[in-house]
């Protein structure tokens, strides 16, 4: 009688869990979601100092020579990239430690995209910028993008030495060096 109590009760469990199975339906599902995050992200391809100098003229009489090729420099690349919530992005440019002498400036010329990246890549403001301590456009309506990394890829960047040669200011020139920082900030509108 016990070994058929063992029987009955092992069969009742094998049916049992059979007509849970039966239960089944014919197919499964469960839910997945996919996030997406939001970011914006701004470097440059270098963080080496830049060197801005005028020639020093070789025949007396003339002047500091502020065409010449060591007063210019486009050996950086602007690089970001960007998936937005809001509208879009925009990447200003501002000059902390604005020491320079009177009349001398710098300027910035961001060229356009080099085409290296995907996506809805900003324009760039097309006029020259002379930095100073506030904030400026460089490059706006930045979307979903990015524009690759490193020297030629992104926004080359033009840095030129200019001065305003009035009386007063090269009567005000010193000979020494002069630092200054570069900051570029990513920003949603």
């Amino acid at each position: 009688m016990k070994k058929l109590s063992l029987t009955l009760a092992a069969l009742f469990l094998v049916f049992g869990t059979l007509t849970v199975n039966a239960k089944d339906k014919d197919k499964a599902e469960h839910n997945i979601k996919v996030g997406i995050p939001s970011y914006s992200l701004v470097g440059i391809s270098s963080d080496a100092t830049i060197a801005l100098m005028p020639a020093a003229p070789e025949t007396a009489g003339q002047g500091l020579d502020f065409d010449v090729e060591s007063a210019s420099d486009n050996s950086v690349w602007l690089n970001y990239s960007s998936i937005i919530k809001s509208s879009a992005n925009s990447i200003s440019v501002s000059m902390k430690g604005d020491n320079l002498p009177n009349g001398v400036t710098i300027e910035l010329v961001a060229a356009e995209d080099a085409g290296k990246g995907k996506g809805d890549i900003g324009k760039t403001e097309k006029k020259t910028i002379v930095l100073s301590g506030d904030s400026q456009p460089v490059v706006t309506n930045i979307k979903n993008c990015y524009t690759g990394t490193g020297s030629s890829s992104g926004h080359q960047l033009t840095y030129t030495l200019k001065m305003d040669e009035t009386s007063e200011n090269y009567k005000a020139l010193t000979a020494k060096d002069f630092d200054t920082t570069i900051t570029y900030t990513i920003t949603s509108l």
